[in-house]
């Protein structure tokens, strides 16, 4: 099994569409879009390389978020045991 990390700028990611859905709809659906991200990703641990490599970001892989409208950008450290979750954008969104 391996640790999910999230680096700062996942972090800050996840926090700016948490924010968006808190003045969209409440906490309510806060608390179910961040489950779901958060679930999502968790799943990484059991399975790191159901993601693709990454024609955006070298040398990272791309996880799309099933039912969601984004994707997370992740390097997985083999030595370590490691998935590093570097973003989470939209998928609408130009990235990088």
């Amino acid at each position: 099994m391996y640790a999910i990390v999230y680096e700062a700028e996942a972090q800050a990611d996840l926090l700016a569409i948490l924010s968006y859905y808190a003045d969209e709809g409440g906490m309510a659906l806060v608390e179910n879009i961040g489950s779901r991200i958060e679930t999502a990703l968790a799943g990484l641990a059991y399975l790191p390389y159901r993601s693709i490599e990454s024609s955006l970001v070298h040398g990272a892989r791309e996880f799309i978020l099933n039912n969601l409208p984004y994707k997370a950008f992740l390097v997985i450290d083999e030595t370590e045991k490691t998935v590093y979750v570097l973003n989470i954008v939209h998928t609408a969104r130009q990235f990088p």
